[in-house]
């Protein structure tokens, strides 16, 4: 864990409590609103302040990274374009983690030639992914009553498949049989571990709401220029106060936390605070948001938590159904190959410049090795009523 980070004022929040996510980080210094001089703004992999934690992460030279950074973000902009064009061929999209190429499933041989005319790797594939997503769609019916063995189910274009992962015992077991109801689409995978939200009860450090501890995802802006950020949604409940360094900071307006996603939304009351378009990295300047890009299946992500601090990975999933237990599965995640702790929850993650989501949970930790979930910030923005604070 980083050694926490000299404090200018008690405003700065999360500078005071051990490197907490400045994540678009909210401020409420009296300057000028500008960023700092040492800020940059970067891509993944840039020569810049994410250099250290994404080389480290992905055991990469500096150019390897310049040179991912560069082919993800132009495969990332490409995407709406070539779905758009191959319609109900299309069978979903990644980067190939060997080639490194932005790859692109379709089912129509014919579209191949069009599919490497748009600057991708075509795979000839046998479900469409509207095929793959409709038996996502049905397993999301039945699974409200999955049991708990029962960790999460996806759809994942790379094998052509819709994944369950579930820890063996009959219950799972059942639950696969009726599964595979929808078809010759659905592969298991078998896990030890089960998933679990990364707030921690813990009295300090990061924001408070209550005796939960978690982090700051993204600076929002409400329709009329109210301040506000986003979390994740299990770290709220509506109408709580929400302290920053044992102060009153905001207030909460709302979360979800349930099939509809993992969400939630602070309503800043601190006359005196600034909402700006910063991600804190740690060990560098910080990352300056300029939009919300999604980023594809593959691509480089870094997360920004209060417990965790900066480090970086792939997307490993999308559209991802978690079952947290008693009750409570949440649909539409996306999964990344790094890991996070208790007190990361809502912390912000970003690929470049574009910010991706907020943390919701995760399997394992970063003792052991991990993977974390995080709620797409685009939906979560939406169904908010709120835009993210760009640059």
């Amino acid at each position: 864990m980083d050694e926490p980070r000299p404090v200018i004022s008690r405003k700065i929040l999360l500078g005071l409590v051990v490197g907490v996510t400045v994540a678009a980080a909210i401020t409420a210094m009296a300057a000028a609103p500008r960023p700092p001089a040492e800020t940059q703004t970067v891509a993944v992999g840039a020569a810049s302040a994410l250099d250290p934690g994404f080389r480290r992460d992905e055991q990469l030279t500096p150019q390897q990274a310049r040179d991912l950074a560069k082919q993800q973000a132009v495969g990332n902009r490409a995407l709406a374009g070539i779905r758009r064009k191959l319609g109900v061929a299309y069978a979903g999209a990644w980067f190939d983690s060997t080639s490194r190429r932005l790859t692109v499933g379709v089912i129509d041989r014919s579209r191949v030639d069009e599919v490497r005319a748009m600057g991708a790797e075509p795979r000839l594939v046998e479900h469409n992914l509207l095929g793959l997503q409709g038996a996502k769609t049905r397993l999301d019916r039945f699974g409200e009553r999955a049991p708990v063995s029962v960790v999460s189910w996806y759809v994942d274009p790379p094998t052509n498949t819709v994944v369950i992962e579930a820890r063996k015992d009959q219950a799972a077991e059942e639950f696969i049989t009726r599964a595979r109801g929808v078809g010759d689409m659905v592969r298991v995978e078998w896990t030890s571990k089960v998933p679990r939200t990364f707030a921690d009860v813990l009295g300090g450090g990061g924001f408070t709401i209550g005796d939960a501890r978690c982090s700051v995802g993204f600076s929002a802006t409400g329709p009329n220029g109210t301040r506000h950020v986003i979390t994740a949604g299990h770290c709220t409940q509506e109408g709580s106060l929400v302290l920053a360094d044992g102060q009153e900071f905001g207030r909460v307006s709302g979360g979800t936390f349930d099939a509809d996603g993992d969400f939630g939304l602070i309503d800043i009351t601190d006359s005196d605070a600034r909402v700006t378009s910063f991600v804190d990295t740690r060990d560098g300047g910080p990352v300056v948001v300029t939009g919300t890009e999604p980023a594809a299946l593959g691509a480089s992500v870094c997360r920004s938590g209060s417990s965790s601090g900066f480090a970086c990975g792939e997307v490993v999933t999308q559209d991802e159904t978690v079952n947290y237990g008693n009750g409570s599965i949440v649909r539409g995640l996306s999964r990344m190959s790094v890991c996070a702790e208790p007190g990361d929850s809502g912390g912000a993650v970003v690929s470049g410049t574009q910010a991706q989501g907020v943390m919701s949970g995760g399997v394992g930790d970063c003792a052991s090795g991990g993977t974390t979930f995080f709620q797409p910030i685009q939906e979560a923005a939406t169904k908010l009523g709120v835009s993210v604070v760009t640059s």
